[in-house]
């Protein structure tokens, strides 16, 4: 009888053989079209799979290995370091990276120090998923950098620990998952990596076992992928497509001189890289969250650094990641209310504290494109001690300390993201200033609507149109839910009927409906000046038609540092019932008159209906829903509702650290001009133009 290590070996070689005698109809084909000048025009390259290829996993078994790989045949390392850049590396860790060399030798010892965890199906957190694994392809770097450059034979004996515990783990995932996603997706990384890097120090056992692991798992995952039989093998705006194809390129990479078949993986994930390129926007935001832009970058800019450097395919000559260092920059709470668990913006699916780096991702961008912001951030989450050390090798092979930091006091204080269409409004740069983000646009960005007819990866959005949140006097006011189930009366937005927005009401978002109808919310209206900025979101078209709604246009007003005026437009085609919502951080709630007083830790939030004829207002803590779809921490809620065809209606928030009183805005106004008053400042909002003018001595109209 075989044994069972034949047995896989067997099963691989029969799979290859099933696939390349598939007929060339019944393959699968490239799902997303070309798209002019996503990825830079050039000559052929090398390494490109032939455009008249058949479709399916015989397709990129015709992929022609490029030059600059080939003329790595028996070489260790090969992977972003080379034999002359790894003794490069090895000065430099003895003098300008020294401090980032012993934090990453701190890492790798604590490492070796715990061992690998032990096997275990159930991680009571992930599911089939089995996400406790990612940890484990992420330690595998660490250490076999560590052991590369030391040579300690200590380190040594725990990275063959944790490789063979990698190895050995009877699951990468359970059920149809095994295998197949960011459990298989890390591992392959991370094994793939240490085999190149350690390949001669490595024993002779653990060596083959661990290309035996990577040959069989990394050709199930191949095959599955190619034969579109895995979820995400056309989600190409998503995270776990980026990290499998990463994984699954590098052990192709490591295995391209030993194993035939692995050529037809690295061909599979440039080709998927491809098209991720053609699939992004401009304007390097992300619709995952924050947390997820951390997850994704950093996956995509290995396997991007991978393909310059061994495939003769350069994808940074794109706007998407020229720009993407903005996108943590301006998500960015004030720099002196840093901490851990409370630094960044939470919307999408995204918690308040960095998940992956980004330090690392940030030294990566400000070295390619001469970034001198990115570099500051970078260097400040450092001094904040606010990352997260998922890669801490990544900081000593990215890191450029002849790059100059350049903090942001110079850059506008307000920028539109504008595929997505996200605004960051803040009000100065001094570290302790106030800050507005608000999003209303497509739910993949105005560039994917218009491309896809299927869901390239939207799990992660939310149903938030015309939604924002707000940070002032050093604390949260007004929140986002979060990650959590995607309904939109968990947001600061409108309810028609008590029915939300396209997509809402699973545990993920669901785009069918919103991807028909080609629905492209926007931001018109961006401006800002010294003392006020005016941001129009038109959030019609993120609703279902069945409601009715003519007009959502929702107006931000805000009087810098301290006074956000927010200015509804509603109409539709009969009486409805309306409602807006507001979610402050706070439950702690008073009544003055008519304004809702909210006290947090630092500041107090005065919160108070205006041109509010026919309208009620109440204060209640409201059902949620988690991230899982159970019930969640009930939200404390400002409802302000009224049954109507049309509505106007102006909501006031001024905000002061706790001993002061926030100031009190008041209304005036007609079919033409709505007037605001908040201290010293008067401002119009002009129906007609929809232009908002500041009417102060001294200060600029727009």
């Amino acid at each position: 009888m075989m044994n069972g290590r034949l047995q896989a070996i067997l099963g691989v070689a029969l799979l290859a053989v099933a696939w390349l005698a598939r007929p060339a109809d019944a393959a699968v084909s490239s799902a997303i079209p070309a798209v002019a000048g996503a990825v830079p025009p050039g000559p052929a390259r090398a390494g490109r799979p032939p455009e008249a290829a058949p479709g399916g996993a015989g397709r990129f078994q015709a992929y022609r290995l490029p030059d600059a790989l080939v003329q790595c045949r028996g070489m260790h390392p090969r992977l972003f370091l080379d034999a002359p850049q790894l003794e490069e590396l090895r000065l430099a860790v003895g003098s300008s990276h020294s401090n980032l060399w012993q934090e990453l030798c701190r890492t790798a010892d604590r490492l070796a120090a715990q061992g690998p965890p032990a096997y275990r199906a159930d991680d009571d957190g992930s599911g089939d998923e089995q996400l406790w694994q990612r940890e484990v392809g992420n330690a595998l770097p660490t250490l076999g950098l560590v052991c590369r450059l030391s040579a300690d034979s200590n380190r040594l004996q725990a990275v063959q620990a944790w490789a063979l515990a990698a190895c050995d783990y009877p699951t990468w995932g359970l059920g149809r998952l095994d295998g197949m996603d960011l459990a298989a997706g890390h591992q392959l990384f991370g094994l793939g990596l240490l085999y190149d890097w350690c390949y001669h120090q490595l024993d002779d056992t653990v060596r083959r076992r661990i290309r035996e692991t990577l040959t069989r798992r990394a050709g199930a995952m191949f095959a599955a992928g190619a034969a579109g039989k895995v979820w995400w093998h056309r989600s190409h705006l998503q995270n776990h497509l980026w990290v499998n194809v990463c994984g699954l390129t590098t052990a192709g990479l490591a295995l391209f001189d030993e194993i035939p078949e692995a050529a037809a993986w690295i061909g599979f994930g440039l080709d998927q890289c491809r098209q991720t390129m053609a699939a992004l926007g401009s304007d390097g935001a992300s619709h995952e969250g924050l947390g997820y832009w951390e997850y994704g970058v950093e996956y995509l800019l290995k396997v991007l650094h991978l393909a310059r450097q061994r495939l003769e395919t350069d994808f940074f000559d794109h706007d998407w990641w020229r720009e993407t260092a903005r996108f943590p920059l301006y998500l960015s709470l004030p720099r002196a209310t840093w901490a851990r668990d409370n630094c960044i913006v939470d919307l999408a699916d995204c918690g308040r504290g960095h998940w992956y780096g980004p330090d690392h991702l940030l030294w990566a961008l400000a070295r390619e494109y001469r970034d001198p912001h990115a570099q500051w951030l970078a260097q400040e989450i450092d001094r904040a001690g606010v990352a997260a050390p998922t890669a801490p090798w990544l900081n000593v092979l990215w890191h450029d300390p002849s790059m100059r930091a350049l903090s942001p006091h110079t850059l506008p204080t307000l920028h539109r993201f504008a595929d997505l269409e996200i605004v960051s409004a803040r009000s100065g740069w001094s570290g302790d200033e106030s800050l507005l983000v608000f999003k209303c646009g497509p739910c993949l960005g105005h560039k994917a609507v218009q491309m896809f007819d299927h869901d390239p990866g939207a799990g992660h959005v939310h149903p938030d149109a015309n939604h924002f949140v707000l940070f002032g006097a050093g604390e949260w006011l007004i929140r986002d839910d979060g990650y959590a189930a995607k309904w939109t009366g968990q947001h600061n937005t409108l309810l028609v009927d008590d029915t939300g927005q396209m997509g809402e009401g699973q545990r993920w978002y669901q785009p069918a409906d919103a991807l028909a109808a080609k629905s492209r919310p926007s931001i018109p209206r961006a401006f800002s000046s010294r003392a006020l900025d005016h941001v129009i979101g038109d959030a019609t078209p993120a609703y279902p038609a069945r409601l009715g709604l003519q007009r959502f246009a929702r107006h931000l007003l805000f009087l810098k540092p301290d006074v956000l005026i927010v200015v509804d437009d509603i109409a539709l085609d009969g009486v409805r019932n309306l409602e807006l919502r507001f979610h402050p951080e706070t439950n702690r709630c008073a009544r003055d008159g008519e304004a809702f007083v909210l006290s947090g830790q630092h500041a107090l939030l005065r919160l108070e209906p205006l041109a509010a004829s026919g309208s009620d207002a109440a204060a209640e803590a409201l059902p949620a829903r988690d991230r899982l779809d159970g019930d969640g921490p009930p939200l404390f809620t400002i409802r302000l509702r009224k049954q109507a065809a049309q509505w106007r209606a102006a909501t006031a928030l001024s905000w002061a650290p706790n001993g002061q009183s926030p100031k009190k805005v008041t209304w005036e106004g007609d079919v033409h001009t709505w007037r605001f008053h908040a201290g010293t400042n008067t401002v119009d909002l002009d129906w007609l133009t929809a232009k908002a003018a500041l009417r102060a001595p001294g200060s600029e109209k727009p």
